[in-house]
């Protein structure tokens, strides 16, 4: 405890960054928390890179449809809701037209490293920010069709 107070920084900072689990940073950070991104939808990407998102395949544990509610045509899962549905891939290929991505994006993690870049001018950063608002507004649908029952379509939501 003698050494946090010596140390620069001061004591408060010196005993929360030794006593603060270290972990690697992981490559997509910049993008999951990009400062013109609005903090909800930054949580809900974050979350979903991590693959918390309570999907239907997590919910093994409820007895409940384990079907897409986009599509109910496969087992909702991240992989699914965000990139395998044909209702969220619609809606991909018009942010992506919108956006001038010509990537695939068959995963998160994929389409994030499309992202990546050290860029700070305007459009990579409008590109990260709509990145992370499609991600929070495919989630965000998906509980208003499951706990409201109500719908949208593709290009309403775009």
């Amino acid at each position: 405890m003698v050494d946090w107070e010596q140390r620069e920084g001061g004591f408060t900072f010196n005993a929360y960054a030794s006593l603060r689990p270290q972990s690697p940073a992981v490559p997509w950070a910049k993008i999951v928390w990009e400062q013109w991104s609005l903090p909800r939808c930054n949580l809900i990407l974050w979350l979903a890179m991590l693959g918390k998102l309570r999907t239907r395949d997590r919910l093994r544990f409820i007895p409940t449809d384990t079907f897409c509610t986009f599509c109910t045509q496969e087992e909702e899962s991240h992989g699914h809701l965000f990139f395998g549905c044909t209702w969220t891939s619609s809606l991909w290929n018009k942010v992506k037209a919108w956006l001038k991505l010509h990537r695939q994006m068959a995963t998160l993690k994929s389409a994030v490293r499309g992202l990546t870049s050290r860029k700070k001018n305007l459009e990579a950063r409008m590109r990260r920010a709509s990145f992370s608002m499609i991600v929070y507004l495919i989630w965000e649908e998906r509980n208003k069709r499951i706990f409201e029952g109500k719908s949208t379509l593709p290009d309403l939501v775009f």
